[in-house]
């Protein structure tokens, strides 16, 4: 597996590795032995690459975040539309995070294993990107995609919050692809999932 950001194939290994045993076992649970056993390396050779298990866990949020905006800026560079930049960023979204689920999951998992000011420099990125979304949303209401009384920062919350859940059941030979999830996920946002017959009978929504 190739990472999306430039790092040294040694330091790739390394990464990709711990990022599998931190998800699989756990942070806590996991040691430096452990890591270089599985990459049949001696610990002092990963101490080369590497200071200590934090800073591999900071390579891994960073390699995971760094990566993820660079693939969802890029996919909405290539879009006119306002929705269709939406749409690009959902799928790039999910088919990032389903590729590289291990990093998905540590980086939701595992930020209060760092020091604060590592936490901090995570957290920076972090906001970067939900900036990036925040924008675009606001734009869309600019362009009336969305209601007025939408509360946009909940909305991106919430589609965060269901889309990222998606690592913890998909499996690459299941019936749904990335793409498809995000379709249906921006169809059941957009058009929603009740007839109006139901909408009418029980008035719901009213």
């Amino acid at each position: 597996m190739e990472l999306p950001i430039d790092v040294t194939r040694r330091q790739s290994d390394i990464i990709i590795e711990a990022a599998r045993l931190f998800r699989e076992k756990g942070y806590l649970a996991t040691s430096i032995r452990d890591i270089s056993e599985a990459l049949e390396m001696t610990s002092a050779a990963l101490y080369y690459h590497f200071k200590n298990k934090e800073e591999i866990l900071l390579a891994i949020m960073n390699v995971g975040l760094d990566g993820l905006m660079t693939a969802v800026t890029q996919a909405i560079s290539r879009e006119k539309s306002i929705w269709e930049r939406i749409r690009a960023a959902l799928e790039v979204h999910l088919e990032i995070s389903l590729t590289y689920q291990d990093f998905a999951f540590v980086l939701l998992k595992d930020l209060r294993h760092l020091s604060p000011e590592w936490q901090g420099s995570i957290i920076a990125k972090r906001d970067a990107y939900d900036n990036l979304w925040d924008e675009m949303l606001l734009e869309g209401r600019e362009a009336g995609i969305f209601r007025e009384n939408v509360d946009l920062e909940l909305l991106r919350l919430m589609t965060f919050g269901a889309v990222n859940l998606v690592i913890s059941w998909y499996k690459p030979s299941g019936v749904y692809q990335p793409k498809e999830i995000a379709d249906a996920f921006l169809e059941f946002i957009g058009e929603g999932v009740l007839t109006d017959q139901a909408i009418a009978a029980y008035q719901i929504l009213k």
